[in-house]
């Protein structure tokens, strides 16, 4: 746990640097090093986590809290044109958050436990995935709908809008997805395909929410960026809110 926690904080710190080049020294270069560099230190810490815990390091809160800061990282290096300018500033703030969540989480949360019979399928790797990379793209979406709230008329944002549809369409393909190999995955292991469980409540909620994006004007910008603030609400609530508030089939403890 020792290398983990010092893994976590040599990340913190490159992005820290990262954000200092980026934004007081204005060297670019160097700043996208600075995330490469990071992106191998979370890399070494998942990896570094599932060889001790014998299991791929996405089956619990803090799992995911390490997970989360590697994939939005690559979001910083592969989709350079989504995540320029002040939405790269926004990406990496929130990775240094989530990596201070995961220090700052208790240690019991932290212990590595034994996966439940339930989580040891073949489905666990594509359903657990597939929710992680919608969750990546619909963060994107959440700052691109901040910034076309806040600067709508700006002539530099022009793009915002069609860089916004493009990740409102990764994000609904794989929450839905994530929900119907969750289903498969259900079926194998409660002998139904749906059992009204908070999660999958929700996991439905965000997929309702996301479906009138698509039925909304083509211009209608105010209206899509406040869908997309309302259905990563709704995201956040069924991965945190869920988890913690609302006890049901998927409380692995």
């Amino acid at each position: 746990m020792n290398l983990e926690f010092n893994l976590i904080v040599v990340a913190i710190c490159t992005l820290l640097l990262s954000l200092f080049y980026s934004i007081k020294i204005k060297n670019q270069n160097i700043s996208t090093y600075l995330i490469f560099m990071a992106i191998i230190v979370q890399f070494l810490t998942l990896a570094t986590r599932s060889y001790l815990a014998k299991h791929p390091p996405f089956t619990n809160m803090y799992e995911t809290m390490i997970l989360l800061p590697f994939l939005f990282s690559l979001r910083l290096v592969l989709w350079k044109k989504q995540v320029s300018g002040n939405t790269k500033y926004y990406v990496i703030s929130l990775i240094l958050f989530l990596d201070l969540i995961a220090l700052s989480l208790p240690a019991d949360m932290k212990v590595i436990k034994p996966l439940m019979p339930a989580l040891n399928s073949l489905w666990m790797y594509i359903h657990v995935p597939a929710y992680f990379v919608a969750y990546s793209s619909m963060l994107i979406a959440f700052i691109l709908a901040i910034l076309l709230l806040i600067n709508g008329q700006n002539s530099k944002l022009k793009n915002l809008e069609k860089i916004l549809n493009e990740e409102v369409k990764i994000g609904f393909f794989f929450l839905n997805t994530g929900l119907i190999t969750g289903a498969i995955w259900a079926y194998f292991c409660w002998g139904t395909y749906w059992e009204w469980d908070p999660k999958e409540v929700w996991s439905l909620i965000n997929i309702l929410v996301l479906v009138y994006y698509f039925h909304l004007n083509k211009h209608s910008k105010l209206k899509k960026s406040l869908i997309v603030l309302i259905a990563f609400l709704t995201i956040i609530f069924t991965y945190f809110g869920v988890t913690f508030i609302l006890a049901g089939l998927h409380s692995y403890t």
